[in-house]
């Protein structure tokens, strides 16, 4: 009975110190998120190329598809476009269409219109009455030359240790994002292997990521400039703080190469525009693929 009331006692005093403290968490408009990273296989004839277009929204809310009144990649030298339109079916997500001038078959992009080496694409898009831009090039990269697996681990027994080795284009400044699938992404530059065979080890916390024997997984090599390089490492470092992988909503804002170009006064200076924090989240690149599956053991 002592110990019955004892127990009764610390639960009151505990209950009674309870106070609600009403957290202010920092809120602003929905910003457009565009998703436009266009991955190219140069040994294919066409490109899948749809791009995902949402809303942020508040700090507990879900992200929501966007609903846009126009999109179009553009070469900027010779002025061939390829228009988009929405996906039946999936809320957000837009596909190149075919017209009679468009290089579109089966809504996918002829992959030559990508891959030209000198001109800028212009990827413009058109939300709520407002204009907005990015541009960049076509970048190739350095195909994977083995994948294999590992016995070592890293902090957990159940760590699963891939080693990826691949040789650095001679006489060609190298950013390099790898895709290790489930959301898995790692920056890569060649300052300190320029023209060299390399090879590291990636692990698989395997917490996170629990593989299992005969699982097939796809790890991919994409090239990438300087500017996307910089903007993946960005996520991939605040996706350590969080485990929604560098695609989920950051935790603070990454500001990536989409523009409003509402306040343009000077079309030779691509960003000069009036509002500085008017800009979509997401990016837009046009970056060769090498895949390779491995299957784990």
């Amino acid at each position: 009975m002592k110990k019955l009331l004892l127990v009764f006692l610390i639960t009151c005093m505990f209950t009674s110190c309870e106070d609600v403290v009403d957290v202010d968490l920092d809120s602003e408009p929905p910003r457009l998120v565009v998703d436009a990273l266009i991955r190219v296989d140069t040994s294919q004839e066409l490109t899948e190329a749809t791009i995902r277009v949402t809303l942020t929204s508040s700090f507990f809310g879900e992200i929501q598809p966007a609903e846009i009144e126009s999109m179009q990649i553009q070469n900027e030298e010779n002025g061939s476009f390829v228009p988009y339109e929405p996906v039946p079916g999936e809320p957000g997500l837009y596909r190149p269409f075919p017209t009679t001038v468009s290089p579109v078959v089966d809504n996918k992009i002829i992959t030559s219109f990508l891959t030209n080496p000198n001109p800028v694409y212009i990827f413009s898009v058109v939300f709520q009455d407002e204009l907005y831009l990015a541009r960049t090039s076509f970048v190739p990269t350095s195909p994977i030359d083995s994948i294999t697996q590992g016995e070592d681990t890293l902090f957990d027994e159940n760590d699963t240790e891939v080693i990826i080795s691949f040789t650095d284009t001679q006489d060609r400044e190298d950013f390099y994002v790898f895709d290790f699938d489930f959301g898995e992404f790692l920056t890569v530059e060649d300052t300190f292997f320029p023209g060299q065979d390399f090879e590291f080890s990636y692990f698989y916390d395997g917490e996170d990521v629990p593989l299992e024997t005969g699982q097939e997984i796809t790890i991919s090599i994409l090239g990438a400039d300087e500017p996307f390089y910089d903007y993946m490492e960005q996520l991939v470092t605040q996706s350590d703080l969080t485990d929604g992988g560098p695609f989920q909503v950051p935790v603070s804002t990454v500001r990536g190469n989409i523009l409003n170009a509402e306040g343009i006064d000077n079309i030779d200076v691509f960003d000069n525009v009036g509002r500085p924090d008017s800009f979509a989240l997401g990016y837009f690149a046009i970056v060769q693929e090498f895949k390779n599956t491995l299957i784990i053991e």
